[in-house]
């Protein structure tokens, strides 16, 4: 009955495409090969012409049938002219070719080319400027699709509605087939958002806050799967729970493509000494099974591909300490071992998972460790030496690694956080609401905020138009500036300038410093 439903509405979507397409228009079809690559902008349209006919022979698996042939000899005409007016065409052209490498059948991407052929703008752009993307694209050729979706161009929405989509999400008890499907959700949304990036099609900030909803959602989800599945075997603790504390870029509510999760497990001390399932654990070697559980429903790869890098080395006493701790060691630890370091890194912790009971407590002990009364000139010289320490052993990658440049982000989170601990204000994990605070309180000016917004925007973009740090090629580079919202490249390079430097103002003024750039 299944076969008979979806071989009917396979038909009938075969020939609603027949419909929209009807006759190929494509003239440029009924030229020879040579003579159309020649009217095209490509470096040795000789040489392009070889490869597009070798495309039809036996180099790719979708192309081997008549059907598939007939259907891409439909767009061909139109696919090298979108190529070839993408921003870099000899790039787009070969990132298209590892794309055919990887579709196991090409027939209804071609009809579907055929019916928008705007979405072949949309896809020359995406081969041309965005490396990441047409890696992703390359091996998973089903990304694609959400870009049909009217909603392609929308946000989605808050984390609560994320999980309640991911939630649709049905696959009964298969604990591994839920990891595929979450991750090929996910790998949606974050495709998505990566061409509304390098479209300039919004702000990269709303960008980078709805990659962070994402990963959250995500946590939220998978999180949950892998409690149920280890009670299964172990049981639970009744009167304790797994938290989730998300530091970093994740704290801070505002990711980019490339960003990892940076996180901390903690749980409650429960008052029974062991869970209550058919094996039993200690209350420690249970979370910390249980920790190792949700790093790899986040981490592992499937078949679906991988889903996030997560980082743990930010737990109390690092590498070398337990995977999960009590919440109780986790206060001692913080109020007593703690390096300063660690507090300015606490300075981004936002609870992601867990209970609003447990939440509200963990955030009221963070608060409090982080109002304890410091002694100002022992904090400025940790702060320095910490900076210090970095700049000579994480130098940054280029001139557009804005993180690690001097008088780039790290900078400006160093006179942010030294400012929140000397006073015990502005404590809010999200940096950029963390300096207006700053601003209303007159400890920073507004062109520190203006230049911290700036170069946020920057970083975003570049981590998926610029992914090396360095200045990338002149079409990326155009994308960079709108995305930034900068006229052209020169005036970003300009901006950004003026923006390290206001940076290495306030440094001089926080620390009494010089901080030398090299502009």
């Amino acid at each position: 009955e299944l076969s008979d439903l979806t071989g009917d509405v396979a038909r009938r979507y075969d020939s609603l495409l027949d419909t929209l397409s009807g006759e190929s228009d494509d003239r440029s079809a009924t030229k020879p090969l040579s003579r159309q690559v020649a009217d095209l902008s490509f470096t040795d349209p000789a040489d392009v012409a070889r490869r597009v006919e070798s495309w039809t022979g036996a180099k790719f698996r979708a192309l081997r049938s008549e059907a598939a042939r007939q259907a891409f000899d439909a767009i061909r005409g139109r696919l090298l002219e979108a190529l070839a007016d993408a921003p870099e065409p000899d790039r787009a052209l070969a990132r298209w070719e590892a794309v055919l490498a990887h579709l196991p059948t090409g027939i209804n991407l071609f009809r579907l080319l055929e019916a928008r052929p705007a979405l072949l703008e949309r896809l020359a752009a995406i081969l041309s400027l965005a490396p990441t993307l047409a890696d992703r694209l390359a091996r998973r050729p089903e990304l694609f699709d959400p870009l049909i979706d009217t909603g392609a161009s929308e946000l989605p929405g808050s984390v609560q509605e994320i999980v309640a989509d991911l939630a649709r999400i049905d696959v009964g008890d298969n604990y591994e087939a839920l990891l595929d499907r979450v991750r090929q959700r996910v790998g949606e949304w974050r495709f998505v958002l990566g061409v509304q990036l390098i479209e300039g099609a919004r702000d990269p900030r709303e960008i980078g806050r709805a990659l962070a909803r994402v990963a959250e959602a995500a946590l939220a989800v998978l999180g949950k799967a892998a409690e149920a599945e280890f009670a299964h075997k172990h049981g639970r603790f009744p009167d304790s729970e797994m938290l989730v504390l998300g530091l970093g870029r994740l704290g801070g509510g505002e990711l980019t493509h490339l960003s990892d999760l940076d996180i901390v497990y903690l749980y409650e001390s429960p008052d029974t000494a062991e869970s209550d399932g058919e094996r039993p654990l200690s209350a420690s070697l249970y979370f910390n099974r249980l920790a190792q559980r949700f790093t790899g429903a986040l981490s592992v790869p499937t078949s679906a591909g991988a889903l996030y890098e997560v980082d743990t080395r930010l737990r109390p006493s690092g590498t070398q300490g337990p995977l999960a701790v009590s919440l109780d060691r986790f206060d001692r630890y913080q109020r007593d071992e703690a390096w300063t370091w660690e507090h300015m890194a606490l300075l981004r912790a936002r609870t992601v998972y867990g209970s609003q009971e447990a939440r509200a407590r963990l955030d009221a002990m963070i608060r409090d460790v982080l109002c304890t009364e410091r002694e100002p000139a022992a904090l400025r010289r940790d702060v320095l030496n910490m900076r210090d320490e970095m700049a000579r052993h994480k130098p940054p990658a280029g001139s557009l690694d804005l993180k690690l440049v001097r008088g780039g982000l790290v900078d400006v989170e160093f006179v942010v956080h030294f400012l929140q601990l000397r006073d015990g204000t502005a404590l809010d994990p999200e940096l950029g609401q963390a300096i207006s605070l700053l601003v209303e309180s007159d400890a920073l000016d507004r062109n520190f905020a203006e230049a911290h917004a700036l170069m946020a925007r920057t970083l975003i973009a570049a981590r998926m138009l610029a992914p090396e740090a360095t200045p990338p090629s002149p079409a990326a580079r155009a994308a960079l500036a709108k995305a930034a919202g900068v006229g052209s490249w020169g005036a970003l390079e300009t901006a950004l300038g003026e923006a390290r430097s206001t940076v290495a103002a306030a440094w001089a003024r926080t620390f009494e410093q010089d901080l030398e750039l090299d502009l």
